[in-house]
């Protein structure tokens, strides 16, 4: 009975050593992950065209380290680089400006607005300023890739204007931003402007339709919106819903790349991934040498 006993201790003992091990061999894989992504953009020539140099990467990376050691996120230092990124690939001679629907504490709102300036672009910084509005934050949601469930509530993630726009002119761009207060559904209309790079954090299926109906119309070919909601399948969903794409902006749904997992940028998933705005694929896309009759 005793060496049984023994037995299944050393038993359970052993499973925690290696589920900290795993977790901590995943989190290590995570840690060099991150670096090369880091690495990339500071070597590449991102910006380049914008006469951005090595040594303003450099400066740009160290400056979003300090944003996100002063100022509360919802998003991981590798999602700023990869938009920071993403945003200075897009050529200069594709106009428009850079809009954010969801700014939380504005963590991400200080990142974009420091490349904005880089890119010498406008950013648009779009939040009720007041957290998840009612109704459908009580519904649960389901992270399946995750395995993690749970549920938003009423004013999660809030924000107050005059702290976010503290935040920004503290360690971003502020010269770079305009400030739009109110529910999508109403305050992205007032917007004159065209987009070449969306950052859309959100949270719910409701607000990510308010914020397609809004933005796609005006975003320019090639243009891209990125979400942090890849993991949620009910706000994913939109993307994928002919119907209601045919229904409220007359074309297909475009699809979603990162469904349910993310980007691939972490071996623990992520929440970051992207859809391209593509009028004509013969122009925009490379043709596949494996494919017959190429």
């Amino acid at each position: 009975m005793a060496l049984a006993l023994l037995r299944r201790r050393a038993s359970g003992v052993l499973k925690e050593f290696h589920r900290l091990t795993q977790s901590l061999s995943r989190n290590a894989v995570d840690s060099h992950v991150e670096n090369y992504i880091v690495d990339d953009f500071l070597n590449r020539d991102y910006g380049s065209a914008y006469g951005v140099t090595r040594q303003s990467r450099i400066e740009l990376v160290a400056k979003i380290r300090s944003v996100l050691a002063n100022v509360p996120s919802a998003t991981r230092m590798l999602y700023h680089v990869v938009l920071a990124r993403e945003l200075l690939a897009i050529p200069p001679a594709s106009e428009g400006d850079v809009i954010e629907c969801g700014a939380y504490k504005g963590a991400a709102s200080a990142s974009l607005s420091l490349v904005c300036a880089l890119a010498q672009r406008k950013l648009w910084i779009c939040d009720s300023f007041a957290g998840l509005p009612t109704g459908e934050s009580e519904i649960a949601r389901n992270y399946s890739h995750l395995r993690l469930t749970g549920h938003y509530r009423q004013g999660m993630y809030s924000g107050a204007l005059a702290e976010v726009r503290e935040n920004v002119a503290k360690y971003g761009s502020i010269g770079q931003c305009e400030f739009v207060q109110g529910l999508f559904s109403d305050s992205l209309r007032a917007i004159p402007a065209k987009f070449v790079f969306a950052f859309i954090d959100v949270d719910l299926t409701s607000s990510m339709k308010d914020c397609i109906r809004q933005i796609w119309p005006r975003l320019a070919d090639e243009g891209l919106v990125y979400t942090d909601d890849s993991c949620d399948m009910e706000v994913v969903r939109v993307w994928f819903d002919d119907g209601w794409w045919q229904k409220e902006l007359g074309q297909r749904a475009p699809g979603y790349v990162g469904t349910g997992c993310g980007l691939p940028v972490s071996v623990n998933g992520s929440s970051l991934g992207y859809v391209q705005k593509i009028a004509d694929v013969n122009k925009s896309y490379e043709r596949g040498s494996w494919f017959a009759g190429s």
